[in-house]
């Protein structure tokens, strides 16, 4: 049976300014067009590289059933990025299949309504907005560029032209308790402009963070995670990953596939594929076209199909795992961790909470 590849993430690096928290991998142009040509160049490159990886594992091709462009800040990319992404498509025999989900990734102040209309007619159909707080004060404390402002004016554009878009949030942000940030109050604003999904994440950061010290505690955080987590399930949202609430039949397809654990090619600097029937993993490096390869041992690629399958509502089929599994599925089931149908096991809301303690448990198992 053939190995086909139908799922592409592209990673854009650029951004117009580094925020403090964030760790992807990213950099301000010196001289936009000069380093968008040297990016233009690397993909050019990084497509025969990744050309001659898939034919010697006996992959192909398939019209893409998921694109997702992720950064950095796409939208940036502006007309010229659209124009050649185009081109290189064309050129690759990169086709996409008439129901893709093409997801791009704008950022509040960084796009403009031509630049969007010129993606729409390459077929983005869904869009993802860095918001990330309500709060202006948050907005500071992130670092984030845009303003205020700058997050309604995109709110209303989505909404007013009826587009498909998740919005992200972010929680435990610094100085949360001392203003007393409520993210329900921000939610329930959100929703006025009726996005279809909302992607949200915790801040995680490291100790040379610059305000490490006024992140709120462990017991304000979860606090937060199961508000928003109950909250957003009353409003008609499914919680159908760790971090992702979609209303129905809204969920980003693409993410699903990872946590289905089906093939996923990557393109860009720092970009991560998988490649599935091969149990190998790929990452681009940086600074040029070249890739690191990574093959799962049978008990990593179980740990990695497990840990996929629990953090989203596709769920855990206990008859595809060892017996060893159903002890500490038992004691997850105990504690209220996990719901079980069909030897189908899902995690709650606090079960997601809780997704590395339960990894722990698992790291424990002889899983082969």
């Amino acid at each position: 049976m053939p190995k086909r590849i139908d799922s592409l993430y592209l990673h854009f690096p650029f951004c117009s300014h580094l925020c403090n928290y964030c760790d992807f991998y990213k950099k301000v142009p010196q001289n936009k067009t000069l380093d968008y040509q040297k990016y233009h160049d690397y993909l050019e490159s990084s497509f025969l590289v990744h050309k001659n990886l898939i034919e010697k594992y006996g992959y192909s091709w398939s019209p893409l059933k998921t694109f997702y462009i992720g950064g950095g800040t796409p939208s940036l990319w502006g007309k010229e990025g659209k124009i050649f992404l185009q081109n290189f498509l064309n050129e690759k025999n990169i086709q996409l299949d008439p129901e893709c989900e093409f997801t791009l990734e704008v950022n509040p102040g960084a796009w403009d309504e031509e630049v969007l209309s010129q993606w729409r007619s390459l077929g983005v159909n869904r869009f993802s907005l860095g918001v990330q707080s309500l709060q202006k004060e948050m907005i500071t404390y992130l670092d984030r560029i845009h303003s205020i402002e700058d997050v309604y004016t995109t709110l209303e554009y989505f909404r007013d032209n009826k587009l498909n878009f998740s919005v992200d949030f972010m929680l435990g942000l610094p100085f949360s308790k001392e203003y007393k940030r409520d993210v329900i109050k921000e939610l329930q604003i959100a929703l006025s402009y009726n996005p279809n999904h909302f992607s949200v994440y915790i801040l995680t950061v490291k100790d040379n963070y610059t305000h490490f010290n006024n992140l709120p505690d462990e017991e304000w955080v979860e606090h937060e995670f199961l508000l928003v987590a109950d909250f957003l399930k009353a409003n008609g949202f499914e919680h159908y990953e760790v971090s992702n609430f979609s209303r129905p039949k809204k969920q980003s397809e693409h993410n699903l596939n990872y946590w289905r654990s089906h093939s996923v090619a990557a393109l860009g600097p720092s970009a991560t594929g998988f490649l599935f029937e091969d149990r190998l993993r790929y990452k681009w490096k940086p600074n040029q076209p070249e890739i690191e390869l990574e093959f799962l041992t049978e008990e990593e690629f179980n740990l990695e199909k497990i840990y996929m399958a629990i953090r989203s509502q596709v769920g855990l089929n206990m008859d595809d795992f060892p017996k060893s599994l159903e002890g500490v599925v038992i004691n997850w089931k105990e504690k209220l961790l996990v719901t079980e149908e069909n030897k189908i096991i899902k995690l709650t809301s606090k079960g997601y909470l809780l997704l590395d303690s339960l990894m722990n448990d698992l790291f424990l198992l002889k899983l082969v």
